[in-house]
C-alpha cells in the first residue's frame, strides 16, 4: 500500500477573519477526503493577530481530536510564529502562569477552572505594560473574565484558546477567545427557551441583556462587552458558524456571510474585540448598576487609605524597564479612583538612580510638586533610598521649571 503524501497548506499570515475562514477551508477539504496529515508551512507567516491566531488553534486542536495529524514545518528559529505557539498552545496552568516571561502574543489554552488564573495573570501584565484610562481596566477586568467564562456555557467543549496583544503605537490593546463547539446558534435551541432562525439572529439574541442560551437571566457578558466597546469606541466582531456580528465607531453590521461551520456539530466560534486604552469607560453606567472595583479594594486599609508595597513587585527596583513598568501599575490605580497612594519601601535596601528618576522622578514632574504630595505618600524608607528619590524628584521639578520658562538649564 502507498504511503500516503501529506496535505499541505502555506500560511502566510494570520490577520483576521478571511485567513482562518481559508485556513478552515482548507482543512476541512483535506479532512473530508480522507486526508489523515495536514502539514502548515510557516516559512513564510507574515502579520499575526489574535483574532487570527486564537480561532485556527482551536480549529487545529479539534482536528487533531479526530485523529488527524497537523504538524507546522519550516518555523523559522525565534520567529513570531514560534513564540505565539499556534502549534502547541500554553496550557493555563498555576504552574505556566507563573512562570517567567510574558503571557501576551501568546495562545493560551485554558479550561473552566483556570478562567479566574488567567484573567488576573494578563490583567496584572497588562496594568504594568501600559497606562489605562479612567475606569478602562476595571471594565477590562470584568469583560475578559465574563468572555473567557462565557465559552463553557454556549460551546459544549472543555478548552477555550485565548490571546492578547498591545498596539502601543495606536494605544490599543486585542483580545480573541475562540473554541471549536457547538456554535451559539446551537446553543440557544439546546437551551430551549430561544429559537432563533438564523447564526446571525442567535449572534443579535447573545449581545441583548439578560439573555442567555440556558434561557436564565444570567446573560449579561457579551451584553457588557458591547458596551464597554461602544462607550470606549473600540471595536467587537462576533462571528460562529455562519452569522457575524460587527460593531465599531461606524455603527452596527451583520449577517449570514463568513463560514465557520467545521462540519454539522461543530461551528467555530470567535470573540475578537479591541479597546483604547486611553479613552475612559464607567462600568457601572454601562450595566446599569453600581459597581465595585475589588482591585482598589484589595489594597485599601480600614481608614480608606489605598498602600503599595513595593518590595512585593518582582521586577525589581533595578532597571528603567522595570521602573516603567512600576509608574504604569501606579497609574492604573490613580486613574480608576484611588484619591492618593502610600508607596511603602520596607524591605527595600537600594534603587538605581534610573529606577527612581524613571518612577518617582517622572511622577514629579508630571503632577507637579504640589500634585505629586497630594497623590502620592512615600514612607519606610531608608537613608540611601530616601536621598536618591528626593534627588531625582528634585531633578526632574528642576528641568519642568527651566523648560516651562524658557531658561537654559545648566549642564
Amino acid at each position: 500500500m502507498a504511503e500516503e503524501t501529506p496535505t499541505s497548506y502555506m500560511l502566510h499570515k494570520l490577520a483576521g477573519r478571511h485567513d482562518v475562514s481559508d485556513f478552515l477551508t482548507s482543512i476541512k477539504k483535506a479532512h473530508d477526503s480522507g486526508a489523515r496529515t495536514f502539514r502548515i508551512d510557516a516559512s513564510d507567516t507574515g502579520t499575526i493577530y489574535p483574532a487570527g491566531a486564537a480561532p485556527i488553534a482551536a480549529i487545529i486542536e479539534h482536528y487533531r481530536s479526530e485523529g488527524m495529524d497537523v504538524k507546522f514545518t519550516n518555523i523559522p528559529a525565534g520567529s513570531f510564529v514560534e513564540r505565539v505557539r499556534i502549534r502547541n498552545p500554553y496550557i493555563a496552568s498555576k504552574e505556566n502562569l507563573n512562570e517567567p516571561g510574558s503571557r501576551l502574543n501568546t495562545v493560551w489554552a485554558y479550561t473552566e477552572d483556570s478562567v479566574f488564573d488567567l484573567t488576573n495573570c494578563v490583567m496584572e501584565e497588562l496594568a504594568e505594560r501600559i497606562e489605562f484610562g479612567p475606569g478602562v481596566f476595571a471594565a477590562l477586568n470584568w469583560c475578559l473574565f465574563e468572555v473567557l467564562d462565557n465559552v463553557f456555557q454556549h460551546s459544549d467543549k472543555e478548552v477555550g484558546f485565548f490571546m492578547a496583544q498591545i498596539l502601543k503605537t495606536s494605544n490599543r490593546l486585542l483580545f480573541c477567545v475562540a473554541d471549536a463547539g457547538i456554535g451559539v446558534h446551537r446553543s440557544f435551541y439546546q437551551g430551549g427557551k430561544y429559537r432563533p432562525p438564523t447564526a446571525f439572529d442567535a449572534l443579535t439574541l447573545a449581545v441583548r441583556q439578560g439573555v442567555s442560551s440556558t434561557g436564565d437571566k444570567r446573560g449579561n457578558g457579551l451584553y457588557g462587552l458591547k458596551g464597554v466597546v461602544e462607550s470606549n469606541e473600540g471595536k467587537l466582531e462576533l462571528r460562529s458558524g455562519r452569522g457575524y456580528l460587527r460593531i465599531s465607531p461606524n455603527g452596527i453590521e451583520g449577517g449570514n456571510t463568513y463560514g465557520l461551520v467545521i462540519n454539522s456539530e461543530n461551528h467555530c466560534t470567535v470573540v475578537d474585540f479591541e479597546l483604547n486604552v486611553r479613552t475612559p469607560v464607567d462600568l457601572g453606567q454601562v450595566l446599569g448598576v453600581p459597581t465595585q472595583d475589588l482591585r482598589l479594594e484589595s489594597i485599601e486599609n480600614d481608614f480608606g487609605e489605598h498602600t503599595i508595597h513595593l518590595i512585593d513587585h518582582a521586577q525589581g527596583t533595578g532597571t528603567r524597564a522595570a521602573a516603567e513598568r512600576l509608574r504604569n501599575f501606579l497609574m492604573s490605580y490613580i486613574n480608576d479612583g484611588a484619591p492618593y497612594l502610600i508607596l511603602d519601601f520596607e524591605g527595600v535596601a537600594m534603587v538605581s538612580s534610573s529606577f527612581a528618576d524613571e518612577t518617582i522622578g517622572k511622577l514629579a514632574e508630571r503632577f507637579g510638586p504640589v500634585g505629586f504630595s497630594q497623590r502620592f505618600r512615600l514612607i519606610n524608607m531608608n537613608q540611601s533610598v530616601q536621598m536618591l528619590l528626593d534627588r531625582a524628584i528634585a531633578l526632574r521639578i528642576s528641568a519642568q521649571f527651566y523648560r516651562d520658562d524658557k531658561i537654559p538649564a545648566r549642564e
